[in-house]
């Protein structure tokens, strides 16, 4: 069977660490790809067997890397300043999208048909104060982008010169901060984690407008952990005084959903109504100290959690009948662990690339900060 490589992306270290995880969801160490300084956010590019990191250097800049498939080590392609600092990278078609939490833009690089970054990179759009993410939606019609500052989500068409351009919003509850954003795989349904309330709210997508439509919200923080509201943290605000909520990402696999509370170190499951796409609340589950990036493996059957504070991953098997998470390992990573991304090799012959209806390339996704 062809091993899962996993990917992390160790800002504090300047490194993304490099593991295979196999079907019994054991780690083994591949290897350390070091002098990434700052390095903040990861995505990956399945067919083309590539990734791409984004970093908050003096200057932000995303860097591009082929992955060896039999070894799932990295070698560098090219990088390209960015015009803002990124919190979250994602790959759109043939360019990649970086979300910048402190200016509150969307950056946008163009790829060579290789993969790599071809730049310059300019600001596509301004979405608003602390934009944490910018997603395609998965034919790639839309772009995505939530403004947690302004407690809205946006969509955006291609523009001109590379820019995007809003096609529509909504308004989130006040003061909940909408962070990270997912897509069922018909992309029917979004699923909203919100940082400072905790809530995720589910919206049926019109495929045709890409406009929202608001289904559920529902806390995935119980009460009996006792956290107040959260409030957007910047390197300027005071620091936090009593435990408040901070959410931090969200996953989808198969039947269930999974979010991170930072503050109580936890995991929260729901399942998924395959008929409405609606949650219902299973369970919160202790973690990794401060958890801050998650990923599920190609296959479905891993949720994997790294620890911002615990410097270490863990990985658990999904219970396929009631979400229950099983750790099956957990290994040491670099110092300050933000992001995980995993690839699978594929193999496939690139002969030609039939484009999508609008035009891009189909997405494939990963990332973020703050």
């Amino acid at each position: 069977m062809q091993p899962t490589f996993v990917y992390v992306a160790c800002s504090d270290e300047g490194s993304v660490d490099v593991f295979s995880l196999d079907a019994a969801g054991k780690l083994t160490f591949v290897g350390r790809e070091s002098g990434l300084d700052t390095v903040r956010t990861l995505a990956v590019d399945t067919l083309r067997g590539l990734l791409y990191t984004g970093h908050n250097t003096a200057v932000p800049r995303a860097g591009s890397f082929r992955i060896e498939p039999r070894t799932g080590r990295l070698s560098a392609m090219s990088a390209v300043d960015l015009p803002a600092t990124t919190t979250y990278v994602a790959l759109a078609g043939s360019r990649l999208l970086s979300a910048s939490y402190f200016q509150g833009v969307v950056a946008s690089a163009p790829l060579a048909y290789d993969g790599g970054l071809a730049g310059p990179a300019t600001v596509a759009c301004a979405p608003g104060p602390f934009t944490h993410s910018a997603e395609p939606c998965p034919d790639g019609a839309f772009v995505y982008a939530a403004s947690l500052g302004d407690d809205k989500v946006l969509w955006f068409t291609d523009g001109p010169g590379g820019s995007l351009v809003e096609a529509g919003s909504v308004r989130t509850a006040p003061a909940s901060g909408p962070r990270h954003l997912r897509f069922s795989a018909s992309g029917h349904r979004v699923y909203l984690l919100a940082e400072m309330s905790g809530t995720v709210t589910v919206y049926a997508r019109d495929e045709a407008t890409g406009s929202l439509r608001e289904l559920q919200s529902i806390p995935s923080v119980p009460d009996s952990l006792g956290l107040a509201a959260g409030a957007a943290r910047t390197p300027s605000t005071p620091p936090v005084e009593e435990p408040c909520i901070w959410c931090a990402d969200l996953r989808l696999a198969g039947d269930f959903l999974f979010t991170t509370e930072r503050e109580s170190s936890t995991i929260t499951t729901f399942a998924v109504d395959p008929g409405s796409g609606l949650l219902t609340y299973l369970r919160t589950t202790a973690t990794e100290a401060q958890p801050r990036g998650t990923a599920v493996d190609p296959g479905g059957s891993f949720l994997l959690v790294c620890g911002e504070l615990s410097d270490a991953i863990s990985v658990y098997r999904i219970d396929p009948d009631d979400g229950t998470l099983e750790l099956t390992d957990q290994a040491l990573t670099g110092a300050g662990p933000l992001w995980i991304a995993c690839h699978r090799p594929i193999q496939v012959a690139l002969v030609g690339r039939k484009s999508s209806k609008s035009g891009r390339f189909g997405p494939t996704t990963a990332t973020q900060w703050d």
